[in-house]
């Protein structure tokens, strides 16, 4: 008797299991509906997204959750309502029907970057790069030192985002790290990068054995460079690029620089003329200069060779243009009019 009570028990705890299982999978399921099918965003689907990590998108089979995307959102809309921007006469209102579409322009972008820090992240780890918690909490340090203090970034940052340090650390550090360290990795190892490099080396060797900088510009110089013997004008120092500028201003005239590096390639610079124009000092400068693939070369052919899938409603993967774009045409049409004539609307600027 006592073993055929057992085994009903048992049978029972079964069925319950079973039963439950099967809550749980109908729910999920229902969710899942509402997400993908419907774009709801009421309570049921916030409270589940915070506890299943449903994706908005997968990157070479890695997920990026729903509840990153909306968080991350809701960061950005918490960030511009919690700014003042009376003294410039602007105000950002997403509460409109045009805010709405402004905010949807928001998430899609933020999709965007997301996908963009996965592709870092995943390529970062293959190479061997590891980020261990102390290296994390230095450039925490270091960035707390460039923006103030730790206090002033809690209250003027954090605060207007809703973030925890914590936050922080996941959303801004660690994908500027991987950044970072990718790309140095990435130039140290590749080809494309050693081939620059010697071609500017024998640019520059040329220089030290004639000193034709026009004829040596035209025959190694790339892009603008390459046209009118490597001259580019009249500068001053704030419009051109920091390692540029540098360099330029402790050149006298004549004199020729050393190889600079730059985010965009290689540099020679020579400094033709200098003079004050308006209380503004201005450079007449040269260059030759040899182009090296940068972050945006390196993603947009690492898009085209992933497989991304974009499951959020209302967006999805464009494979020919690797970019992430509205399924509603009269949303694209308000996102190019927003681009190319509000340029001084708030929510364009940043």
């Amino acid at each position: 008797m006592g073993v055929n009570n057992s085994k009903e028990k048992y049978k029972k705890l079964i069925r319950a299991a079973y039963a439950a299982g099967l809550s749980v999978f109908v729910m999920v399921a229902f969710v899942a509906v509402l997400i993908y099918g419907f774009g709801a965003d009421n309570r049921l689907v916030k409270t589940a997204s915070c506890i299943i990590p449903y994706p908005a998108a997968v990157v070479d089979w890695k997920f990026i959750s729903l509840y990153d995307l909306e968080n991350d959102t809701n960061a950005v809309k918490s960030f511009y309502e919690k700014q003042d921007f009376s003294d410039l006469g602007l105000r950002v209102d997403f509460s409109t029907s045009d805010g709405e579409k402004r905010l949807a322009i928001k998430r899609k972008n933020i999709l965007s970057r997301l996908i963009e820090n996965k592709l870092i992240e995943e390529e970062a780890k293959k190479r061997g790069i590891v980020l261990t918690e102390e290296i994390i909490d230095q450039e925490v340090e270091r960035k707390l030192r460039d923006w103030g203090s730790e206090e002033y970034v809690k209250k003027n940052v954090l605060s207007l985002y809703g973030w925890t340090m914590e936050d922080f650390k996941e959303k801004v550090v660690k994908p500027d790290i991987y950044r970072e360290k990718l790309f140095a990795d990435i130039r140290e190892t590749s080809q494309s990068f050693k081939e620059a490099r010697q071609k500017i080396e024998k640019a520059r060797k040329e220089l030290e054995d004639r000193q034709n900088f026009g004829e040596i510009a035209g025959k190694y110089s790339e892009g603008e460079s390459a046209k009118n013997k490597g001259d580019l004008g009249w500068f001053s120092y704030d419009q051109m690029l920091p390692e540029i500028s540098g360099v330029a201003g402790k050149l006298e005239k004549g004199k020729i620089s050393e190889i600079v590096e730059s985010p965009l390639g290689y540099h020679i610079v020579m400094v033709d003329d200098k003079k004050t124009e308006d209380d503004q000092e201005k450079v007449k400068i040269k260059q030759i200069f040899v182009r090296t693939p940068n972050v945006g070369d390196w993603l947009s052919e690492k898009e085209k060779n992933a497989k991304i899938n974009v499951l959020a409603k209302g967006i999805f993967w464009n494979k020919e243009s690797c970019e992430v774009e509205f399924v509603d045409d009269s949303l694209k049409d308000f996102e190019n009019n927003l681009i190319n004539n509000s340029k001084d609307d708030i929510s364009v600027l940043f």
